[in-house]
């Protein structure tokens, strides 16, 4: 996956990324403990940037976030 995803694809689309689950769960699990949402989320960047090293920091900041944040909207 790569940043030239574009803006309208469904975050939450399995078949397009395998590793959500673990960005979300890394994501939740530090929100959880209590850890500020700023570090949850810079975890949860980590964690996709481990499966999708290709990927710039700010692509990965986008997708993260997309993802994050897709679920407090619905």
């Amino acid at each position: 996956m790569s940043c030239n995803v574009k803006v309208e694809d469904n975050a939450k689309d399995p078949v397009r990324c395998k590793c959500q689950g673990a960005v979300l769960r890394s994501y939740k699990g530090l929100i959880e403990a209590g850890q500020p949402e700023v570090n949850a989320l810079e975890a949860a960047k980590i964690v996709y940037r481990h499966h999708h090293p290709e990927d710039s920091k700010e692509c990965a900041g986008l997708i993260v976030e997309r993802w994050v944040y897709a679920e407090k909207f619905h």
